[in-house]
């Protein structure tokens, strides 16, 4: 069912891009699943993340909720561990000329190692020590979410400090959620 979800989200979103321009490229590093909200989970991963987004201009159907920006998500993990790609939605606030707060909200697929503890409950060593040392994200897909703070450097090019959250929420599945917190800096293109 929720595959069935995500696959009708992706089909809708396929008009929007068709005729959608892109308005902006932004490419960064990321501190990957941090311990900034998450203590228990985070630092289970290590290495940095390299990410890319392409943001396109504003749907004009979505008017009625900020006019939205549709941007494609990409996240490579440096040492092989947690990588995602997807899609999903921006909206960029000005609250002045050269600053912006830009929340955005989306649907990702990742290559996560482990979904849930490999182990046995009658297994309570190993399955301890997976508990302790394995993020388990619980589904390939997950959403992500999340909000960046951008500074205008010169009129075409800007600078993000950005945290992002992945998790399936209960929603996409059931189970293990532990999710994955990053946060990073981007360097913004505009066109």
């Amino acid at each position: 069912m929720i595959k069935k979800l995500i696959a009708m989200f992706a089909l809708c979103a396929i008009p929007s891009f068709a005729h959608a321009e892109v308005t902006e490229v932004k490419l960064g590093v990321f501190a990957h699943n941090t311990k900034l909200l998450n203590q228990k989970n985070g630092g289970k991963e290590k290495g940095p993340d390299i990410e890319g987004q392409v943001i396109f201009s504003p749907i004009e159907k979505l008017d009625f909720m900020g006019s939205p920006r549709p941007l494609v998500v990409a996240s490579l993990n440096t040492q092989g561990e947690t990588s995602f790609g997807g899609v999903g939605l921006t909206w960029e606030f000005k609250p002045t000329k050269k600053v912006t707060f830009e929340p955005f909200l989306g649907l990702v697929y990742h290559n996560g190692k482990h979904l849930d503890n490999p182990y046995a409950p009658s297994d309570s060593v190993n399955r301890a020590y997976a508990n302790a040392h394995y993020l388990m994200l619980g589904s390939r897909e997950l959403f992500w979410l999340g909000v960046s703070a951008g500074y205008e450097i010169k009129p075409d090019l800007k600078i993000y400090g950005i945290y992002e959250h992945l998790s399936h929420g209960q929603i996409l599945h059931s189970g293990v959620n532990e999710g994955v917190d990053n946060i990073g800096i981007l360097i913004g293109k505009k066109f």
